[in-house]
């Protein structure tokens, strides 16, 4: 069962933890059933993919997140307008399929993110990777968690040992961000890990297969963070970024113009001791 701690405080009952995951997992398995010979179309560019499952999920979790939460403000990466939001509101942020690409070439590195918020911070996430029936969840004061299929709901109870500033690091890239900044590779403390969607990327470093995941880029979506932060906040990772301590969840832009940084506990001393110099020097050199 998910830890009762601060239950009352951030109004999230057991029953609305697990009605959410069973919805995330309902569709996932809908992407599943629809992938084969799925239409797709260009969003914003031929690198900017979207597909009939991405807004099928959208509408149906949408519309299931809000007969349940009335009050709530609902964002959907695929919203055509995307909700207003201030400090007093509890807002969910969706994706639907997280890592669009790794769907449609089906190498089940994709996922179905659900995130909220309170007072512009994660307070729960829940994140499903269909390819792989595996489910996960948590948040700050309730804990991590993960489930293989129907089984058991499994907590990480452990924090991880802290990444030593000595050390070389298991580093997660997304593929458009390892292009933009290819000197990270060549970096002699940096051993790069791949995986797709981003709750993938924070599941490895709760696994302990890699050590962070890191975005230099800026530009990420609120959608693409709020479910994995919360659930790598509940795991008792980092999340920040070269410059602050915590992930902030701007309005009404609903992107991170900063770098972010989510690993185990010293990630963010150790990406500054090693990336934040380099990022500066590259970034000013183009």
């Amino acid at each position: 069962m998910v830890s009762q701690v601060n239950l009352k405080r951030h109004s999230l009952s057991e029953q609305d933890i697990h009605y959410v995951k069973d919805l995330a997992e309902e569709a996932g398995r809908i992407a599943v059933e629809m992938r084969a010979g799925v239409m797709v179309r260009e969003k914003s560019g031929p690198t900017d993919m979207v597909t009939a499952a991405d807004l099928a999920l959208s509408k149906l979790i949408v519309e299931r997140i809000g007969s349940r939460f009335r009050n709530d403000v609902i964002v959907s990466e695929e919203d055509e307008v995307h909700a207003q939001c201030t400090a007093k509101d509890r807002v969910w942020l969706i994706d639907p399929i997280d890592g669009t690409d790794n769907y449609i070439n089906n190498d089940g590195q994709y996922s179905v993110m659900i995130g909220l918020l309170e007072n512009f911070q994660p307070v729960f996430g829940w994140v499903y990777a269909p390819a792989l029936n595996k489910t996960y969840l948590g948040g700050p004061g309730y804990g991590a968690f993960k489930q293989l299929g129907s089984g058991e709901l499994i907590a990480y109870e452990k924090k991880l040992a802290p990444l030593s500033l000595e050390n070389e690091a298991r580093v997660l890239m997304g593929y458009r961000d390892r292009k933009s900044h290819p000197w990270v590779k060549e970096h002699p403390k940096v051993t790069l890990v791949k995986a797709g969607s981003i709750g993938l990327k924070v599941a490895k470093v709760l696994e302990d297969e890699a050590d962070l995941f890191i975005h230099l880029s800026g530009k990420l979506k609120t959608w693409d963070t709020a479910g994995p932060v919360a659930i790598a906040l509940g795991g008792f990772l980092e999340a920040g970024s070269l410059e602050t301590d915590q992930l902030i969840f701007p309005t009404p832009e609903i992107r991170h113009d900063t770098s972010i940084i989510v690993g185990r506990p010293g990630s963010l001393s150790w990406a500054r001791k090693y990336l934040k110099q380099k990022f500066y020097d590259t970034n000013v050199q183009a």
